[in-house]
């Protein structure tokens, strides 16, 4: 589903100015954007925005016809479950739980049974992303494979929609190349609109297009042929 924002002004109590003012953006179905801009310039109220995590006024920001404000929290809720799925800077991995098992942790909260074939799913974007040690404990991955993880249960449930808020901020170089490269191509395998916020550049270059923040407003795109 397309994204659509018109007149998106999201103001905090106390501050004069908006802390995001963006006048017209318009995200295609199955694209793939990187949103770039210094510390404080608005990347995360931005996917907060967009994943109705933060109250707006009505129809200032659409998914395909949902306004996500027209929507008690509730559905909200349920409509972010079913068509959004989120990576993390950090991971938010449960200690204790195997690779699998933290996969497998959010669909088992609405779920009283697991089916085969979502384990078998959970198991393929593991083995996609170079994971195949399933019952390792979380607590003794490496950062990078921990993103992986992070990045196997967003995409479990084969959503619409996946934002990443600084997926590379706390790797090393080597797996922060890694995730780079893994982002867009599970993306494009999957057919679902990826938004990413980073500081990064390496993972920007990965994205044919590069969206600008300064100060709460869109500076500038670029589109890469």
């Amino acid at each position: 589903m397309d994204l659509f924002i018109k007149d998106l002004n999201v103001q905090v109590e106390n501050l004069p100015l908006p802390i995001l003012s963006i006048p017209y953006l318009h995200i295609p179905a199955r694209s793939q954007v990187a949103i770039l801009g210094p510390s404080g310039c608005g990347k995360t109220t931005l996917l907060n925005t967009i994943s109705g995590l933060i109250n707006i006024q009505a129809r200032q920001l659409l998914w395909g016809n949902t306004d996500l404000t027209q929507l008690s929290a509730a559905k909200r809720d349920i409509w972010r479950f079913t068509h959004i799925g989120i990576v993390l800077q950090e991971f938010y991995l449960t200690s204790g739980l195997s690779a699998l098992e933290n996969v497998l942790l959010p669909y088992s909260f609405t779920h009283w049974r697991i089916s085969n074939n979502i384990k078998q799913r959970a198991k393929m974007l593991l083995e996609q992303m170079g994971f195949t040690r399933f019952h390792s404990p979380a607590e003794r991955l490496s950062r990078g494979e921990m993103q992986r993880i992070a990045i196997a249960r967003a995409l479990l449930l084969k959503p619409n929609i996946i934002l990443a808020d600084e997926p590379t901020a706390s790797l090393d170089l080597q797996n922060a190349k890694i995730i780079a490269q893994l982002l867009p191509q599970l993306s494009q395998q999957e057919q679902c609109t990826l938004i990413v916020t980073t500081h990064d550049l390496n993972l920007a270059e990965h994205f044919p297009r590069q969206i600008y923040l300064a100060n709460g407003q869109i500076e500038r795109e670029e589109a890469l042929c």
